[in-house]
């Protein structure tokens, strides 16, 4: 890697999605759902020999490339089954969230925002990067229900208790509004499987050719920049660098007549300051990715949202760490000795003493990773961000957190399990790795081939259902598959599901595109 790692500035971004996408939320959330408690239903992966061949195959002796293409057809045929349908404004809407539940967001008795359009936005994001078509009717539902429903309104039908109508017309979390910028974008960024949107890549610029699409996307790219650090008291402070949730918290009003008079009730949608931080690097990490997508197809970021999200990052990494002899072929095949590197990891939010916020885990130190090379990309794009960058040291600096970052994925190496987090989300682990890994064009952590045994262990998790796939006249049984840790926000299905997918289609590795930066890993076992 030392002999690429000039870092010309063609190194590319992406999830979700996480989305991803509470009360005082956990870490490491994925997109747009209240987190596990600390160490719920966390299961073991079961991680590859260390010297196993990629196309060993099952026990039906189905090769392991084949096993991973059928997984993900009857992965996308679970998710496509999934979604709640329902008429709305003479069409048909589709959605895979919780919209309603008995407790407030952040604690106390009423309704509960359950982030529908986070795990909506997440399925149609996976739906759309595992190849389905836009114009599926699945697709086409999902986005009807995000344009029409995505806003907050309460409706009171004068009885003793109130009753509540949802509308999401404004997505209620930072997570949310990320992860729908990402499936806008997917509609019309299909890179893998179409030559003129490649091109478009190349160049820089892609475009979103329905005006009330593209109207739709500059909203949502405003309303995420606005979400920055927010709530902050003070707005020009450092509290404002990154995101984290701007969860609602919802208070509902009315008139209420007593004795000789009546009182008024207000209804009002506020923001709760979040404990220990009002940033973190989970969230900052998929805003950054929504962003640069959105970036590709004309919209407009201003450069200091870039520096800013760097300092964020930069300052969540760990000091110092051990050393760790970097596992690079190139130096071995050269025979010169491996350098060393410091094993120095993200946390979630620096300084936090709930769980292992404050502590360096493998989900946070993968976003931490994708995130700085995000933001390296964009900012050395033109001729004065490159040349500032270098002025302010920028290069070297980052180039010694990505080693580092790479030392402490090594030395806590797992193929599922995410370490040192006490929260679990082993698949959002995973897909993050993907993100970070496949920008930089790596395919070793040290010496592990991160997506075959990534892989191999989520496979040996998946889970098998019939599913009902909709044909123009009916319906037909065909089999799906599904992913269910336990390990992560409600819907647990729905987001172990798409990150999964994410995961095994390698959603992030066409985005780079002009190659990747890094060169000196064999190529991936599985050529995929």
């Amino acid at each position: 890697m030392a002999r690429t790692l000039a870092w010309l500035p063609s190194l590319l971004a992406l999830a979700l999605l996480g989305l991803s996408l509470g009360a005082p939320a956990a870490a490491e959330d994925p997109p747009g759902v209240k987190p596990a408690p600390p160490g719920a239903g966390e299961k073991p992966g079961a991680p590859a020999p260390e010297e196993a061949d990629p196309d060993d195959g099952a026990d039906d002796k189905v090769p392991f490339v084949e096993e991973i293409n059928r997984a993900i057809e009857q992965g996308v045929s679970w998710l496509k089954a999934k979604p709640r349908l329902f008429p709305l404004e003479e069409a048909t809407a589709a959605h895979w969230g919780l919209v309603k539940g008995e407790k407030i967001y952040g604690g106390g008795d009423g309704p509960q925002y359950r982030h529908p359009a986070g795990p909506t936005a997440l399925a149609l994001y996976t739906l759309l990067k595992c190849g389905v078509d836009p114009k599926d009717p699945v697709i086409t539902e999902g986005f009807h229900w995000l344009r029409v429903e995505h806003a907050i309104v309460e409706l009171n039908d004068g009885m003793e208790q109130p009753e509540w109508r949802w509308r999401h017309a404004q997505a209620g979390s930072a997570y949310e509004i990320s992860v729908m910028i990402l499936a806008l974008c997917a509609k019309y960024d299909h890179y893998k499987r179409n030559k003129n949107s490649a091109d478009g890549v190349k160049r820089g610029k892609l475009k979103m050719g329905d005006k009330a699409d593209l109207e739709w996307l500059h909203e949502l790219v405003q309303g995420l920049v606005e979400r920055r650090g927010m709530p902050a008291e003070e707005p020009e402070a450092k509290a404002r660098l990154g995101w984290r949730y701007n969860a609602p918290f919802l208070k509902w009003s009315r008139t209420v007549s007593f004795g000789r008079g009546t009182r008024n009730e207000s209804f009002e949608r506020q923001v709760r300051v979040p404990p220990h931080a009002n940033q973190d690097i989970s969230s900052t990490q998929l805003a950054a990715l929504a962003l640069y997508t959105a970036q590709r197809f004309g919209a407009k970021i201003e450069p200091q949202v870039w520096w800013d999200i760097i300092e964020l990052v930069l300052s969540h990494q760990e000091e110092d760490g051990p050393e760790r002899q970097r596992h690079d072929p190139g130096y071995q095949k050269g025979g010169y000795a491996p350098p060393k590197d410091k094993a120095r990891g993200f946390m979630y939010i620096k300084g936090s003493p709930d769980g292992s916020e404050g502590k360096a885990t493998g989900s946070m130190t993968a976003c931490g990773l994708g995130t700085l090379l995000i933001c390296k990309e964009v900012l050395c794009e033109s001729d004065k961000g490159r040349k500032l960058f270098l002025e302010k040291k920028l290069d070297s600096t980052i180039e010694r957190a990505t080693y580092d970052a790479l030392a402490w994925l090594d030395l806590h190496w797992s193929a599922f399990n995410n370490p040192v987090s006490q929260y679990g989300y082993p698949i959002y682990y995973l897909y993050s790795l993907e993100r970070a890994l496949d920008i930089l064009g790596k395919n070793l952590v040290g010496s592990h081939l991160w997506y075959t045994e990534g892989a191999r262990a989520i496979l040996d998790v998946a889970k098998k259902a019939e599913v009902k796939e909709r044909l123009k006249k009916g319906t037909r049984n065909v089999p799906g598959m599904y992913w269910e840790t336990g390990a992560t926000h409600e819907p647990k299905d729905v987001l172990d599901t798409c990150f999964a997918l994410l995961f095994l289609k390698r959603a992030t590795k066409g985005l780079v595109p002009s190659g990747p930066v890094t060169g000196g890993d064999d190529a991936p076992a599985d050529g995929r």
